[in-house]
């Protein structure tokens, strides 16, 4: 690398000489010679004279050595910007999440990572699963948190770890006439009046798929895009809601909703942790994948 033939270049005009040279760049003394014949071969002329004991440059000497004494600072420059650029990305993770776990889990379990990890630094993307997948197998995140309905839909470019099955329940609000009991059966639910996010949600479909399955009349009194909207209606007497636990935890806590199990409805969320295979993974993000495995106990797949 030229930079090579610079250094030892500017050493020795310097130094005024070779041997002190060699000794501070810890080079041979040849290998220097030969670095500084290398670039007087490349410019055409000479840069060197002696003068009594020492190596005085010549005029084109003189001419060149702020030039590489500009060239070596910017080098140098270069890689302290590189070396924090790495040192920053080793301690970045990149995480993915979609709706469902990208609100309600991920932010507390970036919380509790960083508790233990002050140094690493989490950058989180929340878009719709099939985002998440294309963005983790361009490199744009390191790790997904996604949420699905039903069955585990494995894919073979992705390593996957299910982390919690969060079940399905309905949602009414304090005052209710449901309000009162532990749990629901499916007939309970009948020409219920009910407020569902759209039918393009994975939650809507499996749940309208449940219902044609049991034979109840599916009676749709409002369809809402937003979670937060359809616990505020439910919050405030217009329906019954059928949605994950882990949604509604908060309000619950709070005594604004009474969520109960229905009976033998079997609709469930499954959230997995993903990433592809066959990547090199940095420390930082083995280390978020092993927190968020023993987090839920899960062994890493």
């Amino acid at each position: 690398m030229d930079i090579v033939k610079f250094k030892a270049f500017h050493t020795v005009a310097k130094l005024k000489n070779i041997s002190k040279a060699a000794e501070q760049l810890h080079y041979t003394q040849p290998a220097v010679s030969a670095q500084i014949r290398e670039l007087e071969n490349s410019y055409g002329v000479r840069l060197f004279q002696r003068v009594g004991q020492n190596l005085e440059l010549t005029e084109a000497g003189i001419q060149l050595y702020p030039y590489a004494e500009q060239l070596l600072e910017l080098f140098e420059h270069s890689r302290k910007t590189v070396a924090e650029a790495a040192d920053l990305e080793s301690h970045c993770v990149r995480v993915g999440a979609s709706s469902l776990p990208g609100i309600h889990l991920v932010p507390g379990l970036i919380g509790e990572f960083q508790r233990h990890n002050a140094e690493m630094n989490i950058v989180l993307t929340v878009d719709d699963a099939y985002q998440i997948e294309r963005m983790l197998l361009a490199g744009e995140v390191d790790v997904g948190i996604l949420g699905r309905a039903g069955g585990s839909h494995k894919k073979t470019r992705f390593v996957e770890t299910l982390l919690l099955e969060d079940p399905v329940v309905a949602v009414v609000s304090t005052d209710h006439p449901y309000a009162e009991r532990e749990s629901l059966l499916p007939e309970d639910l009948d020409n219920q009046p009910l407020i569902l996010p759209p039918e393009d949600r994975l939650t809507r479909r499996a749940v309208e798929k449940r219902f044609r399955s049991l034979g109840l009349e599916f009676r749709l009194a409002y369809e809402i895009s937003y979670t937060e909207s359809i616990k505020r209606l439910v919050i405030n007497g217009l329906g019954i809601s059928l949605l994950s636990r882990v949604v509604t935890s908060w309000e619950v806590e709070c005594g604004w909703l009474q969520v109960l199990p229905v009976e033998g409805f079997e609709v469930n969320r499954e959230i997995f942790m993903v990433y592809p295979k066959g990547r090199v993974i940095i420390p930082a993000v083995q280390a978020f994948i092993e927190f968020v495995s023993e987090r839920y106990d899960r062994p890493i797949t």
